[in-house]
């Protein structure tokens, strides 16, 4: 099932809002978290700022005004303990701390660690005075650890959600530009040799639909571009024929002042044989190109069948009485469809014209139809079967005989006049009419012609 373009962009989409609704979740949790870090950075600050004044006012250690609950530390600038309210047998020592080393580089620090001696973690404050370093701190509880466990989450979400964001980007940019990609390969195979687009695969929605439909159209281009060659190549050819024929009769006539009036009421029939020869030859042309190009000139009306077969009938009555033909029609009179008179009338006339001149003389032509309704539809079509009893078609020519300027008898169908284009009318009259035909020989000898039109 091809699903639309339209909702592979939905999808797409929601799923990068999603994302970023869920960054924009976590960023503002990380906000609060920040929040509550920075507000205990700011009473450290506030308590460092304490002690300092305290101790410039010659406050002993041991007296400075602080809550309880606040660890003060100082140092000397080689990070000797003078003073630690938390823990006084350090007093004396020398340590080696990561905030000391901090504060010492950028003049304060800010340091969450693990204090190995008090075997509990502290949020340490230190700042760098002239003399001396003075530390304050905070035993963090369950939620300051919390707190950063979070931000350390934090970090960890957010370059998860940028990861899967570039990832969602990068399949999006892929889908996106594969028809384009897809299209790009069409191109340099139109340009190369060997113009093989089987292996061209599109996405499976409208925009690969408009690829393939593009590949189809340039393909039917190309099929069309060759067969407009082979046809001019097979017209200029067939009308070279009649035109050398009229030419050479009027000169004999014009080089003849004294011809008598026997010869040139013959060369002047000779003359208009081969004028309506041409004439036949590009009213078919003219047809076919109209059904290639599927022109508006064809239009649909009413048809019934048995009256246009009696016209057909009339045309081409001296040649069928010249040949001894008999046909049958078991037409009913009633019986109509809504289509082109004009493709209907050449449909019957190239069939029955083909009987005359390839099936011989003395031929039985029948032709019967019968309504076949299309369930659902409300429609119809018409089931047609010709049959002749003629010479029939060589078996190994019956899958030609619809080719345009194919003959099955070369030098007798140029005698008769013919150009090989009357059973390609026939065919495309009938894919006009959405139908389908089949030739075969009959056993009892002949050829029978299958076909349906539908009610357009």
């Amino acid at each position: 099932m091809k699903v639309k373009y339209q909702y592979h962009l939905i999808l797409y989409f929601l799923l990068a809002l999603s994302v970023m609704a869920l960054a924009f979740v976590v960023f503002s949790y990380n906000v609060d978290i920040n929040y509550n870090l920075k507000t205990k950075k700011t009473g450290l600050i506030m308590y460092n700022d304490i002690a300092y004044k305290a101790i410039c006012n010659n406050t002993p250690y041991d007296s400075i005004p602080l809550p309880a609950r606040v660890r003060v530390s100082a140092f000397d600038t080689n990070y000797t303990v003078l003073y630690d309210n938390f823990n006084i047998n350090q007093v004396g020592e020398k340590v080696l701390r990561e905030e000391l080393e901090i504060a010492k580089k950028y003049g304060s620090s800010t340091l969450l660690r693990k204090a190995n001696a008090m075997d509990a973690h502290f949020l340490f404050y230190v700042k760098k005075y002239p003399d001396f370093y003075l530390r304050t701190a905070l035993e963090c509880d369950e939620e300051i650890l919390r707190n950063v466990k979070s931000e350390q989450r934090y970090i960890y979400m957010i370059a998860f959600l940028f990861i899967l964001l570039a990832v969602i980007i990068f399949y999006i940019t892929r889908r996106l530009t594969k028809p384009i990609n897809a299209l790009n390969q069409f191109i340099n195979i139109v340009n190369s040799p060997n113009r093989d687009f089987s292996k061209i695969k599109f996405p499976n929605d409208e925009l690969g639909e408009v690829g393939k439909r593009i590949i189809e159209t340039y393909q039917r281009y190309e099929e069309t571009k060759l067969y407009k060659e082979q046809m001019s190549h097979n017209v200029a050819h067939e009308l070279k024929t009649p035109v050398t024929a009229i030419r050479a009769y009027l000169e004999t006539i014009l080089n003849s002042p004294d011809m008598g009036k026997e010869t040139f009421s013959k060369f002047v029939e000779k003359a208009y044989s081969q004028s309506m020869r041409l004439s036949s030859l590009i009213s078919d042309v003219s047809t076919l190109n109209k059904l290639d190009e599927k022109s508006d000139s064809f239009k649909n009306e009413d048809v019934v069948i048995s009256q246009c077969l009696k016209e057909v009938l009339n045309e081409l009555g001296y040649k069928i009485e010249a040949n001894n033909i008999e046909f049958v029609s078991l037409i009913s009179t009633n019986l109509r469809l809504n289509g082109c008179y004009t493709l209907i009338y050449s449909l019957f006339k190239n069939l029955i014209d083909n009987s005359i001149e390839h099936g011989g003389k003395n031929i039985t032509i029948t032709l019967s139809a019968g309504i076949n309704q299309i369930p659902g539809d409300g429609g119809y079509r018409i089931d047609f079967t010709y049959t002749d009893t003629g010479k029939g078609i060589p078996p190994e020519n019956l899958p030609r005989i619809f080719e345009r300027f194919y003959r099955i008898e070369e030098g007798r169908t140029r005698k008769t006049g013919g150009c090989g284009l009357g059973l390609a009318i026939v065919q495309n009259a009938i894919l006009y009419h959405r139908g389908e035909v089949t030739v075969d020989n009959r056993p009892e000898g002949g050829v029978i012609f299958k076909f349906h039109l539908y009610s357009l």
